[in-house]
């Protein structure tokens, strides 16, 4: 059990922090940066690149590297996809200093995606180096 949890709490602290960022601080609070880069679109991919990769890492640990690769791809792939659409649809509907943006939900969703290949490399190594 103990386990379980050690395993659960860090992506769920990771998570919980990103709803902060991302719901809660003002967007008139954030720094200038230089232009032509959409940092808004980085900082939104960084953050869920974080996510999926710690519940890959974890979720790797739990199961000690015998993985159910559906269930895997569920929580760590899925839940911060539908976690970043939720996220987006609470700025939109219910934090007035926010607004929902459909291109920050395709940053988020791009950022899994990106852990998820290289969660799915890391995977591959490893079945390669076993067999040798």
């Amino acid at each position: 059990m103990l386990n379980y949890l050690r395993h659960i709490l860090l992506p769920l602290f990771v998570g919980f922090l990103i709803f902060v960022v991302t719901c809660l601080w003002n967007g008139n609070n954030i720094p200038n940066l230089p232009s032509g880069i959409p940092w808004d679109k980085v900082v939104h991919f960084g953050m869920f690149f974080t996510l999926s990769a710690v519940c890959y890492f974890d979720y790797y640990l739990m199961h000690k590297g015998k993985l159910n690769k559906w269930r895997w791809l569920f929580w760590c792939f899925l839940l911060p996809m539908i976690y970043g659409a939720v996220v987006e649809w609470l700025q939109d509907n219910y934090i007035p200093s926010r607004s929902g943006d459909r291109y920050d939900f395709y940053a988020d969703t791009l950022g899994s995606f990106v852990a998820t290949v290289i969660a799915f490399i890391y995977l591959a190594k490893k079945k390669k180096a076993k067999k040798e």
